[in-house]
């Protein structure tokens, strides 16, 4: 277990959770469609986005809830001393329900622990302005505009950081 908080705790992906994590981003079509241009993704799809987070440095993680044991999201960072969180995805059943504040309060503290002086986050814009308001209320500053290449779909982001 990398960190927990209240009801859940984050933990490196394992391959027996490659289903589980194919459950949670199909889960949330609004998502793909936006950041890939499909409604679903496959296990093969899974596996080749895990492998390269894994060659640039990142963890790919489960989200679970304590009480049940199911993976309830997915997460991919890179500790240092600038956290980078590449995702932080919900089971689309757990969204709007106060997970996401408790999961980014706890990676912070993670951070902290890590001795990071600030976490960063790319938010794609054209996607659901509810992500960005999210950031901004946690304290993220708007740093820079970017285009991101997520599997070679070009998307409109801006660069969020906080510091620690």
């Amino acid at each position: 277990m990398l960190f927990k908080s209240k009801g859940f705790y984050v933990d490196k992906l394992e391959k027996k959770d490659i289903n589980k994590v194919v459950e949670v981003y199909n889960s949330n079509k609004h998502f793909l469609v936006s950041h890939t241009d499909e409604e679903q993704v496959t296990i093969e799809w899974i596996l080749q986005e895990l492998e390269s987070m894994k060659e640039v440095g990142f963890f790919s993680c489960k989200i679970v809830e304590r009480s049940s044991g199911k993976i309830i999201g997915v997460m991919d960072f890179k500790g240092g001393e600038e956290t980078n969180l590449s995702l932080l995805m919900l089971q689309n059943d757990f969204k709007s329900k106060g997970f996401g504040i408790l999961i980014y309060q706890a990676l912070e503290g993670y951070a902290k622990s890590l001795k990071s002086k600030c976490i960063r986050v790319d938010v794609v814009t054209n996607y659901d302005k509810s992500v960005l308001d999210f950031w901004i209320k946690n304290g993220f500053i708007k740093f820079e505009e970017l285009e991101l290449n997520w599997t070679g779909k070009i998307l409109p982001a801006v660069t969020m950081k906080k510091s620690l």
